[in-house]
């Protein structure tokens, strides 16, 4: 809740990239939101349900943003870079989530709004409807329905809009960009181990996702929060769109640094 007033790098303010602000009750298409979150939840895939653990990042792990950290380090052992090289890249990186930070917190405070467990208990409550219940997708009342997380963090408890995944991912992608010249990446990740969320799933294990740019990359991050139905789609769109504009930004201020 703090990091509205933290020191920026480039943002002129916390609220610079503030998106538009997402529907509120009582509109129709904050009664239709929680719709879509159900269908994918109830029609998961495999390789989805990969997706939605392997981005998760959640506690005692390194989170979003040292996912990128961990990227970089990627690219910077895939392009040989020395330490001159490195030092440009890391900080640029660095700065540009840390703007990024501050950017969607400032908006999540702003906002506050409502995430899907939240909206779907309350829309939903006293209906029969389909959904996670920890073991696999069954009938359930509306009140019980659960998010496609390990149930020790069911849902981030912050506010929805805009998504932190989309915004940390496409603010780093933008810099990984602009630094290589290039969207090429050619990362990869290959399920080793069975899912912490459903470990009993066939078919998860040897399943690889693979990212032929870094704009892919943040974009299957973005998407990950929908699958684990802990984001709308509108705050996952509107987190990509800031992302994208904080980390031009920081890029062109680090720039000026090295030139």
């Amino acid at each position: 809740p703090h990091w509205q007033p933290v020191r920026r790098f480039a943002l002129t303010s916390a609220s610079q990239f503030r998106p538009p602000a997402p529907v509120a009750l009582p509109a129709q298409s904050l009664l239709d939101q929680p719709r879509p979150v159900l269908g994918v939840q109830e029609r998961l895939e495999t390789k989805q349900k990969v997706i939605a653990e392997y981005w998760a990042d959640g506690p005692s792990s390194e989170l979003p943003p040292g996912h990128w950290e961990l990227f970089a380090a990627f690219v910077s052992n895939r392009d040989g870079h020395s330490l001159h090289q490195d030092a440009k890249m890391f900080f640029a990186l660095a700065n540009a989530i840390h703007d990024a930070a501050i950017a969607t917190w400032e908006a999540k405070r702003y906002y506050d709004y409502v995430r899907p467990v939240t909206a779907i208990r309350h829309l939903f409550r006293g209906k029969k409807i389909k959904g996670w219940n920890g073991a696999g997708i069954h009938t359930l009342s509306g009140e019980a329905w659960r998010p496609y997380q390990v149930p020790t963090f069911p849902t981030p408890p912050f506010p929805e809009f805009t998504s932190g995944h989309s915004a940390f991912s496409m603010a780093a992608a933008e810099v990984l960009k602009r630094f290589t010249q290039s969207d090429t990446f050619g990362g990869s990740y290959t399920q080793t181990v069975p899912l912490r969320v459903e470990p009993t799933l066939a078919g998860a294990v040897g399943i690889t996702l693979k990212w032929a740019t870094f704009s892919e990359a943040a974009q299957e991050a973005g998407e990950s929060r929908l699958y684990g139905a802990i984001h709308f789609y509108e705050g996952n769109v509107a987190g990509l769109a800031l992302g994208r504009k904080v980390g031009t930004q920081a890029f062109d201020k680090a720039f000026t640094y090295w030139t």
